[in-house]
C-alpha cells in the first residue's frame, strides 16, 4: 500500500531525480525532517522568556544608546540587534513595513544633521544648491541615524515576541503595577480592532446614504468629524460599560487577587538580561580600546 502511494508522490517531492527504492526516499525524508529541526532549534526563541526580561534588556540598550554619541560604537550596536532579530526571526512582513518610516526618518536626521548641525570648526564636505554639508555634521548625523534605527529595531523585536497578556501578567507579578492600572490598559489596547471596525462601518454607512466620497488633496477641514464625532459616542458609550464591569467585578487599584495564569522569573531570563548587558558592555569597551567611544556630551544637533 505504501509503495504505490510513494511512488505516485516521488516525483513532486524528487523532481527528475531517480530514487532507487521507497526505503531510500523514506531515509531522505528523515534526514531532511532532521536537518530542518536542527535548523529550527539553531533559532533563538524569546517568545517563552519572560516580558519583563526583555523589556529590561531594551531598556538597558536604550540606555547605552542615549550616552553614546560616536558612529562607530552606534553601527556595532546596530549591527548586533539586526543579527539578534534575524536569529530570533522578528522580521516579518508587518515588522518590514514598520521599519519604511523609520527608515524615512532616520535618513532625515542624517542629512538635516550634515546640513544645519551647530558644530566647532566645520568643514564643508559638499554642497546641494543652498545646503552646505559639513564633515562633523555628518558625523553626527550618523551616530543618530543609527541610534533611531537600533532603538526602533529592538522595540520592533520587543513587540513581535511579546504577548500583551503575558507583558501585562509579567508587570503585575514582577513590577508590582496595579491590576486596575493593568488591566485598563490591556482594555485599551483591546479597543484598537474594535475602534478600526467602527470606523469602517461609519463609512460604509455613509457610503450607503450616498455620501460623496472626496479625494485625499480635494477634502475641506471640516469634513473629518463625520466619521470623527460618531466614532467618539460610540468608544465614550463603550467604554463607560467597560469601567462599570472592571468596577463590578473588583479591579480596584489596591485589591489582591489571584491569577489563573502566573508568569515567573526563571533563571533563563536572569542568563538571557545578563548575556544582553555583557555584549553592550563588550561593545562598548572593545570601542574605548580602539580610541572610538565619544560619551554623552551638549547636543550638536540642529
Amino acid at each position: 500500500m505504501m509503495e504505490p502511494l510513494f511512488l505516485a508522490v516521488k516525483p513532486m517531492i524528487y523532481g527528475n531525480r531517480n530514487v532507487s527504492s521507497p526505503k531510500a526516499g523514506w531515509n531522505c525524508l528523515s534526514k531532511l525532517k532532521l536537518y530542518q529541526g536542527m535548523m529550527k532549534s539553531t533559532m533563538l526563541k524569546i517568545n517563552n522568556l519572560n516580558p519583563t526580561a526583555k523589556l529590561l534588556s531594551n531598556l538597558i540598550l536604550l540606555v547605552a544608546c542615549v550616552m553614546i554619541f560616536d558612529p562607530q560604537t552606534m553601527v556595532m550596536l546596530f549591527l548586533t540587534t539586526v543579527f539578534f532579530g534575524v536569529i530570533t526571526r522578528s522580521f516579518r512582513k508587518k515588522s518590514i513595513k514598520a521599519l519604511l518610516p523609520l527608515l524615512c526618518f532616520a535618513f532625515a536626521i542624517l542629512w538635516m544633521n550634515a546640513a544645519f548641525a551647530k558644530v566647532n570648526h566645520p568643514q564643508i564636505i559638499g554642497t546641494l544648491g543652498p545646503l552646505n554639508f559639513s564633515d562633523k555634521g555628518l558625523i553626527v548625523g550618523l551616530s543618530l541615524c543609527f541610534r533611531v534605527m537600533t532603538i526602533g529595531i529592538s522595540s520592533i523585536i520587543f513587540t513581535t515576541n511579546t504577548d500583551p497578556n503575558d507583558f501585562i501578567l509579567s508587570l503585575i507579578k514582577q513590577c508590582r503595577l496595579s491590576p486596575g492600572i493593568a488591566y485598563g490598559m490591556l482594555t485599551a489596547f483591546r479597543f484598537l480592532p474594535s475602534i478600526e471596525a467602527d470606523l469602517t462601518l461609519i463609512i460604509a454607512a455613509h457610503q450607503i446614504r450616498n455620501a460623496k466620497k472626496q479625494k485625499w488633496y480635494a477634502k475641506n477641514s471640516s469634513a473629518w468629524y463625520r466619521n470623527a464625532i460618531p466614532l467618539l459616542a460610540v468608544n465614550l458609550r463603550r467604554a463607560e460599560r467597560v469601567a462599570i464591569a472592571m468596577e463590578a467585578r473588583g479591579f480596584e487599584n489596591n485589591m489582591v487577587r489571584t491569577y489563573h495564569k502566573t508568569i515567573d522569573w526563571q533563571k533563563k531570563d536572569t542568563i538571557f538580561v545578563a548575556c544582553a548587558a555583557l555584549i553592550i558592555i563588550l561593545i562598548i569597551s572593545y570601542s574605548a580600546y580602539q580610541g572610538w567611544l565619544v560619551g554623552f556630551k551638549t547636543w550638536q544637533g540642529f
